[in-house]
């Protein structure tokens, strides 16, 4: 056997933590427990009902489900085989499931009681080529098998785990804020260095910590977040969605000891009523990211919670985690995403490929044992982001400082152009999110006769606030070149926003 898989873990914490807590699930006020070993038996139960429905190395899996324990369960079962689970995001309508699973070239599907309506209708075009669906919970449709059912109709035979780590593991999709969304194909190698990576950098303690993802699973973020869990054998406890009150229940009763939010989740948590009265002092692992926090927001939850603040950045061809700010660091550098994380090379590059100076912008290219394989189906895309000396090259803008931490800047397909010159958003944001009426800001480039764009802020005040548009761009104007600041201003309650958290530009132009 050539090095560890997923599913090797899986067996292996069955035998090391036979009893102990592997998943806790939390939905609709109960509470399920399932130990190491009964989550190895689940998996092996799910594996063997895919095999023996033809599911083999290299076919693929669609999971369209929220965050059961059948769902993390069906992707170690997909993996044991050597198949590929492909998460779908939840909040994707009819047309947007059609696609990842033509795309994906998906033979299975499993869905749950939420998503029938939308598969229901996509199984029903004729361009779809499912062979089979599976349906968690009652009432099954006629086109599909009931999931437990099937399950109930195996033997206890374990299946045979794929014996290679650098087989395809799982098919992730970028989040596509921008565009169609793209098949990211990370190997079993990808996504246990990844874990090794962060277990390492953030001090995550063997079997004994308990970390709560209450963010989608169908997203890289929340995946990695399990696996890094599991992989140090200690304990998940899931949520379905995110209540802010819920959550800060969750913590106090359950004693986590950490978890990941988004920016957004951090503001809600900071603002549930009676927060002083919760016991979270178990609480040691904040993690954040998709998005910058800023400085007062790291304060605040840096203050409130008494923990080890974490920012991590990344993407999902990277599996995900890139750089990190460090708790030493969160509030010396409180606008860097940190350094490169262990086993990650970095360098910064202009558009030809060339390195350049501390201070310029450039984007951010990585080498190292987490980057993906391929774009499935994309060769040329493939070949075009990984530069001569094998560094990934994203599309993430950068620039580095003299003490070596790193600053995002925006995106390449981001950047506003505006009477020649080049204007990079986060730059504007940055301004904006200093502002003390402001809560938050993103800034977008829309189509301008003169200019050829110009640029657009969208604004959202903290509560009671109130502020012109003109105000706004005066302020700009006051910080950084006028040729920078927002010709136009719009006033939001709340910015448009993936399941991660991701600001979607589109939708504000």
């Amino acid at each position: 056997m050539d090095g560890l898989t997923l599913g090797d873990i899986a067996v292996t914490n069955a035998r090391k933590y036979p009893e102990d807590d592997c998943l806790v699930t939390l939905t609709g006020g109960g509470r399920d427990v399932i130990t190491f070993r009964e989550f190895d038996d689940r998996v092996n139960r799910i594996a063997r009902m895919f095999s023996n429905r033809g599911v083999s190395e290299g076919d693929r899996v669609a999971v369209y489900m929220q965050n059961h324990p059948e769902t993390i369960q069906t992707y170690y079962a997909a993996m044991k085989l050597g198949a590929l689970p492909v998460p779908i995001n939840h909040r994707f309508k009819d047309d947007e499931v059609s696609y990842v699973l033509r795309d994906s070239d998906a033979g299975f599907c499993v869905f749950d009681s939420d998503a029938k309506e939308t598969i229901s209708a996509v199984a029903s075009q004729s361009e779809t080529q499912i062979d089979e669906y599976l349906y968690l919970g009652a009432d099954v449709p006629d086109f599909a098998d009931g999931f437990h059912d099937a399950c109930e109709d195996v033997s206890d035979d374990r299946v045979e785990v794929v014996p290679n780590r650098l087989d395809d593991a799982a098919l992730m999709y970028t989040s596509g804020t921008t565009g169609k969304p793209k098949g990211c194909v990370l190997t079993h190698d990808n996504v246990i260095q990844n874990s090794v990576n962060t277990v390492y950098s953030c001090n995550f303690g063997e079997n004994e910590d308990r970390f709560l993802v209450v963010t989608p699973l169908f997203h890289i973020a929340a995946f990695a977040l399990f696996n890094n869990t599991f992989y140090c054998g200690s304990t998940t406890y899931l949520m379905n969605d995110f209540d802010p009150v819920r959550v800060m229940d969750v913590i106090d009763a359950e004693a986590i000891t950490g978890s990941f939010f988004v920016p957004m989740m951090s503001r809600a948590l900071l603002n549930v009523n009676g927060f002083d009265d919760y016991d979270i002092s178990s609480f040691e692992h904040y993690m954040t990211g998709a998005a910058p926090s800023g400085e007062e927001l790291k304060e605040e939850i840096i203050d409130s919670f008494d923990a080890n603040l974490y920012e991590v950045f990344g993407q999902t061809e990277m599996s995900p985690v890139t750089c990190l700010l460090d708790p030493q660091n969160a509030l010396e550098k409180p606008e860097s995403i940190g350094k490169p994380i262990v086993n990650v090379a970095v360098k910064v590059v202009d558009d030809d490929g060339k390195e350049v100076e501390p201070g310029e912008i450039g984007r951010i290219a990585y080498r190292g044992p987490t980057a993906f394989e391929k774009y499935l189906g994309m060769p040329e895309k493939t070949r075009e982001v990984f530069d001569d000396e094998g560094y990934f090259v994203s599309s993430d803008l950068v620039r580095r400082d003299e003490d070596g931490f790193l600053y995002f800047v925006g995106r390449h397909d981001d950047m506003i152009i505006s009477g020649g010159e080049n204007i990079h958003p986060a730059e504007i944001e940055e301004v904006l999110h200093e502002h003390a009426s402001i809560s938050e800001a993103a800034v977008v480039g829309v189509p301008d006769e003169e200019w050829t764009e110009r640029v657009k802020a969208a604004v959202v005040l903290h509560d009671g606030e109130t502020m012109a548009a003109e105000g706004v761009a005066e302020y700009v104007g006051s910080r950084i070149a006028d040729f920078k600041k927002p010709r136009e201003v719009e006033f939001y309650e709340e910015l448009p926003r993936n399941p991660t958290g991701k600001i979607i530009k589109t939708n504000l132009k």
